[in-house]
């Protein structure tokens, strides 16, 4: 790996924690859902004059990705409304590689090895055991789940 993309890691880490926790502190989801689109955008606009124009076979599936992104940031902002944002998060982000993997399978026929597999897995259920692990005695609605305990997960 050169120092390069070592960097463009590094930064990305940052920034997506970064935007992440500002995201989270503030209580107005569709609010903070637009400042990191709009981050984001800016960031794209930022870029554009150094990067040549997708193909025009290209553009039907830049349109058809971006409908399926705004479709799940509104689920993931219904999701933080029935659900805490701890535990709504790393549920969406521990599923997503999951959900790719069937879509990829069923729709272009890639299929992981037994190794991609087992890592798809062990991730996905990392991400999800944390998000799940402190919710025994208050389960919320976005989970599928119905309540008990005294709500504070106790």
């Amino acid at each position: 790996m050169t120092l390069l993309v070592a960097a463009a890691v590094l930064i990305a880490a940052v920034t997506h924690a970064s935007w992440n926790a500002i995201a989270h502190g503030i209580r107005d989801q569709l609010l903070a859902f637009t400042l990191v689109g709009g981050g984001g955008m800016l960031g794209g606009l930022a870029l554009l004059p150094f990067a040549p124009a997708p193909a025009a076979d290209a553009w039907p599936y830049l349109l058809a990705s971006a409908a399926v992104h705004v479709v799940y940031q509104l689920l993931l902002m219904r999701s933080f409304h029935l659900g805490d944002f701890g535990q709504m998060y790393p549920i969406a982000r521990g599923t997503a590689p999951l959900v790719v993997t069937v879509a990829a399978a069923v729709f272009v026929g890639e299929r992981p090895d037994r190794w991609q597999a087992a890592g798809i897995a062990l991730a996905s259920a990392g991400l999800v055991g944390v998000a799940l692990w402190g919710i025994r005695g208050s389960l919320r609605p976005a989970t599928g789940e119905s309540g008990g305990g005294d709500g504070n997960g106790g």
